[in-house]
């Protein structure tokens, strides 16, 4: 009987050493894109923190942030307009600026 408790005592080891070499699992496209967004509003409170961070979630579902897609639209809204690089910089610097 003492044979047969000491082996089973040898043999724990390693019947649960796979168990605690399991490596994580890759976290989902939402699940990186909500600590994103909360890395983003860190520092805020309440309310604030909600607005921002919703904001952040509603962003276009191609993955642009809400500044990426601001940005794309005040390029576009200049594109075909012949401006030297320095009037598009400063065209570009009001669109970016307006609420």
């Amino acid at each position: 009987m003492k044979k047969l408790f000491a082996c089973l005592l040898l043999a724990l080891p390693l019947v649960a050493t796979p168990a605690l070499g399991q490596e994580k699992k890759e976290m989902t496209a939402q699940q990186k894109k909500m600590g994103n967004c909360s890395a983003q509003a860190k520092g805020l409170k309440g309310d604030e923190y909600k607005k921002k961070r919703d904001e952040c979630l509603k962003a276009e579902k191609d993955g642009k942030t809400a500044h990426q897609a601001k940005f794309g639209k005040c390029s576009s809204d200049l594109k075909g307009q012949k401006l030297s690089k320095d009037e598009r910089s400063e065209k570009m610097k009001t669109c970016m600026a307006k609420s």
